[in-house]
């Protein structure tokens, strides 16, 4: 039999194409055997038959980095993967991990006949990879067991290396996995698909739905019916919201009607039901922990908020005292410190003072330093030296702007019109 390279596919820009681990018409078992092959020399430093895939090689070169051992075993429930800083509470991740559960087995369909036949496990993980559910036949579920694939079990790369769960939470997208592309040699008589869940209103990834087979058992198809399954629980929650706008539309009219200054309402994420007198595009940054009372700066100045009974209502907090047509006269300082930056915001009315770490603040000494504006790769280049963490950019921007509220208008990313920012970079 020819040897050929495990298969590797490009996305298409804006969506990733499906890669399957493995090539359908292939024989399996002399796949199988040639994925072992390549695992060997890798861990081995010997001359390899073939080239891993390239997410599998990212996956393997990130735990080799960080010192992970290819014997690590799966992490008990007691011993938590290791989250970054700022991570949410845990009554927020047990509220999502709840929530992905209940949508996945809402969305199963003709998988339960799958897991009922006892070929699969299905799994559902928090957005750090630990184990909240399983579903499948007696069989499969011994096996899982046998594996340490349990409930409270945590499977992020950092605990078990390579697999499917870790992986596509670190890779942000879809991931197939099969036999000898685990990083760990006690999990390569399996394959397993995963694919992450983001919520749709926040942005925020849930955790991730995978399905794991015995290797003898794998099938591509696995992939498309996981990635089926993922997109299928976001739309609920897509259908979920745009019922919720709705209802908050038709909610907020009496504590709106009477009002003869500007206003927004908006949902607890900031996305924009009703408004009058502003120009706002579908959704509002809104900076984290906002509640009732609050008041907190954009470009036009401050704003106070109301709550309703599903969201907030925005408004200038000194409304009549403030021409509609005066400019903007918000400063910011930026001031480095030793672990990221101080960014005061000051308006006639206030000011605030909100630390932020050092990524999102060498973002803003950079856009202090260019008046005219970055993009996403320019920022990127001046970041890491490349343009291709553009991706990673915009995820720290929207974090920005939850922070500081709209001060950062896009295309390019610059500061918005009207604010004046002083930077002090020690």
């Amino acid at each position: 039999m020819q040897r050929r390279e495990p298969v590797r596919q490009k996305g298409d820009g804006m969506t990733l194409s499906l890669e399957a681990a493995f090539p359908s018409a292939q024989d399996l078992t002399s796949y199988s055997r040639l994925l072992s092959d390549v695992y060997d020399a890798e861990f081995s430093s010997k001359r390899a038959p073939a080239h891993p895939r390239d997410v599998i090689a990212d996956s393997w070169a990130r735990l080799r980095r960080r010192g992970v051992r290819p014997s690590r075993a799966p992490a008990s429930a007691k011993h938590a993967e290791a989250t970054s800083a700022g991570a949410p509470a845990t009554s927020d991740l047990d509220s999502d991990a709840l929530l992905l559960t209940s949508l996945i087995r809402a969305n199963l369909g003709h998988l339960s006949t799958l897991l009922r036949d006892d070929t699969a496990v299905l799994v559902v993980s928090n957005r750090h990879g630990r184990i909240v559910a399983r579903s499948g036949g007696t069989q499969m579920l011994s096996r899982a067991d046998d594996l340490g694939f349990v409930e409270g079990a945590a499977w992020g790369e950092n605990s078990v290396g390579t697999n499917a769960i870790g992986t596509a939470l670190a890779a942000r997208r879809q991931v197939q996995v099969h036999g000898a592309e685990h990083y760990s040699r006690s999990q390569h008589l399996w394959s397993c698909t995963a694919a992450p869940v983001r919520d749709p209103r926040n942005g925020r990834t849930l955790g991730t739905v995978d399905l794991s087979f015995e290797v003898a058992d794998a099938h591509p198809m696995s992939l498309g019916l996981i990635s089926l399954l993922a997109r299928a629980a976001a739309q609920d929650l897509r259908e979920r919201h745009h019922r919720d706008i709705t209802e908050l539309r038709a909610a907020s009219f009496s504590a709106t009607r009477e009002l003869d200054h500007p206003w927004a309402v908006v949902d607890e994420w900031g996305w924009v039901a009703a408004s009058y007198g502003v120009d706002v595009s579908s959704r509002i940054p809104l900076p984290r922990g906002l509640k009732s009372g609050d008041t907190w700066t954009t470009p036009s100045g401050e704003v106070l908020v109301t709550g309703l009974e599903r969201g907030f209502l925005l408004s200038p907090a000194r409304a009549s005292r403030r021409p509609a047509d005066a400019p903007p006269e918000t400063t910011i300082t930026l001031s480095a410190i030793g672990t990221g930056a101080l960014v005061e915001l000051r308006t006639p009315t206030g000011s605030r003072e909100v630390r932020i770490p050092s990524r999102q603040a060498d973002i803003l000494f950079l856009l202090a330093a260019s008046p005219r504006g970055l993009t996403a790769p320019e920022l990127s280049a001046r970041l890491y030296g490349t343009s291709e963490h553009d991706v990673t950019v915009r995820a720290e921007i929207s974090r920005l702007r939850r922070h500081l509220g709209d001060v950062l208008v896009a295309a390019p990313y610059r500061f918005a019109p009207g604010i004046a920012v002083t930077a002090t970079d020690n």
